[in-house]
């Protein structure tokens, strides 16, 4: 039985996948891959946020052709005030899940996360850190 080859993926899945960097933290969740919608020839790509299109510079993005299918590492940065009375330990990093974009606490060095959201579970990235 001869199967017609498999059809390409829609032209938007090839564009890739972009996770921002540092500076524009305050625009995409730190960690999370978002689906490259377009890219413009001026250097830009669009990626899509909450169904909604956001425009990014792609020097302040990370690019990868793939969907994301690990947890992502988050360091968080900046000053942490633990709450007065000691005694309690600081969470400084958080996993970003690849399907939902849902942060999640851990403890240790887990090879595998369990979404408390989507319930889906995933092999975590270690090889970096956002």
């Amino acid at each position: 039985m001869n199967r017609p080859p498999p059809s390409p993926p829609p032209p938007e899945s090839r564009l890739g996948w972009a996770r921002c960097l540092d500076n524009v933290a305050d625009v995409l969740r730190r960690g999370a891959w978002y689906r490259i919608i377009d890219e413009t020839p001026d250097g830009k790509v669009v990626v899509e946020v909450r169904q909604k299109p956001v425009r990014l510079s792609r020097v302040d993005v990370s690019v990868r052709e793939d969907p994301p299918d690990r947890w992502s590492v988050v360091v968080r940065t900046g000053v942490l005030r633990p709450t007065l009375g000691g005694g309690h330990d600081v969470v400084t990093t958080y996993a970003v899940c690849p399907h939902c974009h849902e942060r999640q606490d851990f403890a240790g060095r887990p090879a595998s996360l369990k979404c408390t959201r989507c319930t889906r579970e995933s092999k975590v990235d270690w090889s970096a850190t956002c």
